[in-house]
């Protein structure tokens, strides 16, 4: 039997957007509750019963319409497919219940709940869903990026004195202080202006549809990025390491452009002292 790679993801990504509204609901509710708010890694990296409750739903939705599917989701690790009878996809989702969790612990409403598919461990499909502003951006492999069903296409900006960009900041940043500052006085003193939403799948998703022109950041995990990846390369934007080259999701530092000022914010970030940083 053939495998369509893209009637596959495209499948899939609908079938996702039926559970959007449960999701919704669960979330802006648990955002008025006791969250129940614990540390991970850092005082910084939270999670809340919020994200357990949305994994929880989405890993029940996924392995019963999908369970040759493989999952990797933030909070609970690798899934393999459930069972040896039902055929192996060779797609694997991964998925973040809430990116922005900070944000989300504070009552902002700049967060977001993403799903990225693989195929051979490149991002092929993606929806980033932003339950408090109600937005959907989609994006499958030869099929373009949309919002609210609606196509979506980076900025024309061609020049980075004219451009908005967007960071973050890693969770453990004290080793990493001076390249973070240096690296935020380069782009400042070069581009119009400089943001921190606290979400990089929102970011990337702003970039894909033209508010932000170019977002840089270091030390992201697979699933902050792995489902806006698709959106924002098929809005026709550029996802690349600080070296220029094809980015890849176990890489350390990730810069993405609408394409047009890319080697712009890229040299600055270089001239600044950003640089790889060393694996943990």
């Amino acid at each position: 039997m053939s495998f369509d790679l893209q009637n596959e993801v495209n499948r899939r990504l609908d079938a996702v957007e039926g559970l959007l509204p449960e999701l919704q609901r669960l979330l802006t509710t648990m955002q008025e509750e006791d969250l129940q708010i614990r540390t991970k890694s850092t005082r910084r990296d939270l999670v809340t019963k919020a994200d357990v409750a949305s994994e929880e739903t989405i890993l029940h939705f996924l392995r019963s319409l999908f369970p040759g599917d493989a999952i990797l989701a933030e909070e609970s690790g690798q899934h393999q497919a459930l069972s040896s009878s039902v055929p192996v996809s060779g797609l694997t989702w991964c998925i973040d219940p809430v990116d922005g969790t900070v944000n989300y612990a504070h009552g902002l409403p700049l967060y977001a709940v993403s799903f990225g598919l693989l195929f051979e461990n490149e991002p092929v499909g993606g929806l980033v869903f932003l339950p408090a502003l109600n937005d959907t951006y989609r994006g499958a492999v030869q099929s373009g990026a949309t919002k609210n069903g609606r196509p979506i296409r980076v900025s024309p900006n061609t020049d980075l004195e004219s451009a908005l960009i967007v960071t973050g900041f890693p969770y453990r940043r004290q080793e990493m202080i001076d390249i973070l500052t240096g690296s935020l006085r380069g782009v400042l003193l070069n581009a119009r202006g400089i943001r921190r939403t606290g979400s990089a799948a929102l970011d990337l998703c702003w970039v894909a549809e033209g508010r932000f022109d170019g977002h840089y950041e270091w030390n992201l995990s697979p699933w902050d990025t792995c489902g806006a990846l698709t959106i924002l390369r098929e809005a026709g934007g550029t996802a690349t390491n600080l070296k220029g080259e094809h980015f890849r999701l176990e890489e350390k530092m990730l810069v993405a452009t609408n394409g047009f000022v890319h080697e712009q914010l890229r040299t600055t970030l270089i001239e600044a002292g950003a640089s790889e940083p060393h694996a943990e």
